[in-house]
């Protein structure tokens, strides 16, 4: 992102040389127009608009120059980056500041503020305020110099040349800089929401299967809980691991025990529903929340899911594998107040499809509610 932010200074740093530029050559034409007393309201006018044309020519160039081998090298270090974010509106501020001085005109110290915004763009906050506190000390300075007040609004200085153009010399380069800046920040805000919004679904999500991971599961099936007691809707959960997972780590290695994992949790989100929620439980154990789904209708569905993984050979073409799962699934019943009592129940199933032989799914039984009876009395 930092880099991202150094590329667009540095176009924001052309964009600023071009205005003065153009600036300079307009103030040089005015020079050649009839009755223009710019040359008498500031000496050497001439030559003092010269070399600021001269000098933004040459601050183009090594701009441009630098530019181009900053693309050239993506993968600078910090360090190079951080004097390259301190040069650049330094650089830039030099530039405008000189102009400055050899021309009066005061749109440029508009400008100045520019290059200060520019520098605290990229963290030197210390920075653009000296800039700020040093084109404000020009500004006053000025006067002993003697320039005029915005002297680019004089009646005669800039004769020929329309007060709308004057206005636009004056004030023109900052409303360029300031909208050219508007866009990086622009930019900077979309890129760091879409960060945001990528960090966080890397902090849910399980980096091998892409399924939820354990965190997010338990705050996922919290808020399933809520919600169908909320509604009174039924609500299932399944959990479910591979068969003998432990028999194929050792004999075919972790790699390909990894990448069984990884071809079930794409085999798993393409053959739930979007309302489902997926979910790494933990090693080879998997976890998957099935909201306004039965008992019934859940198992079902897992004794679905259970044959395709069955008829599915994984690592193909390399190494082929097949594999199976045992199922438990339990639905959400009166006495579950907690996430833990339905996990229970699931893993209770679990454990007896297990004990029966492997790949099945086997329902846990609902829990009786609980009835409290008033005291008897005699």
């Amino acid at each position: 992102m930092f880099h991202s932010h150094l590329k667009q200074g540095f176009r924001l740093s052309r964009t600023i040389g071009i205005c003065l530029l153009a600036y300079t050559l307009l103030a040089l034409v005015s020079l050649k127009m009839p009755g223009s007393t710019l040359h008498l309201s500031t000496p050497w006018i001439g030559l003092r608009l010269s070399l600021a044309g001269i000098s933004a020519v040459l601050f183009l160039l090594l701009n441009e120059v630098s530019l181009r081998s900053f693309k050239r090298h993506p993968r600078l270090d910090d360090i190079t980056l951080e004097k390259l974010s301190l040069l650049l509106p330094l650089a830039t501020a030099l530039l405008v500041g000189f102009h400055y001085l050899l021309s009066g005109q005061f749109g440029l110290i508009l400008l100045g503020a520019v290059v200060s915004l520019q520098a605290q763009l990229f963290g030197h906050n210390g920075v653009a305020r000296a800039l700020l506190v040093i084109f404000g000390l020009l500004y006053v300075a000025s006067f002993g110099l003697g320039y005029p007040f915005l002297l680019g609004l004089q009646a005669n200085a800039f004769a020929g040349i329309p007060l709308g153009a004057r206005l636009l010399m004056m004030v023109g380069p900052a409303i360029l800089g300031l909208s050219h800046l508007g866009g990086i920040v622009a930019s900077t805000q979309r890129h760091t929401s879409s960060r945001v919004s990528k960090l966080q679904s890397l902090a849910a999500t399980d980096g091998l299967t892409g399924l939820v991971n354990r965190r997010q599961f338990n705050q996922q099936l919290d808020a399933e809980m809520a919600r169908a007691r909320r509604y009174r809707k039924p609500l299932s959960l399944a959990l479910f691991d591979i068969d003998d997972f432990k028999k194929i780590n050792d004999f075919y290695g972790h790699t390909t025990g990894d990448r069984i994992l990884k071809e079930l949790g794409q085999l798993i989100t393409q053959n739930i529903r979007e309302s489902d929620v997926a979910a790494r439980y933990g090693g080879e154990e998997f976890a998957l929340i099935l909201p306004e789904t039965g008992q019934i209708d859940a198992y079902e569905l897992l004794e679905r899911l259970r044959a395709m993984i069955e008829r599915t050979v994984f690592c193909l073409p390399d190494n082929p594998i097949t594999a199976t799962i045992s199922v438990g699934v339990a639905q959400l019943d009166l006495n579950d107040s907690k996430g833990y009592e339905i996990i229970e129940k699931s893993d209770a199933a679990l454990y007896e499809a297990k004990k029966q032989g492997k790949n099945r799914v086997v329902y846990g039984t609902l829990t009786p509610p609980k009835v409290t009876y008033p005291p008897f009395e005699s």
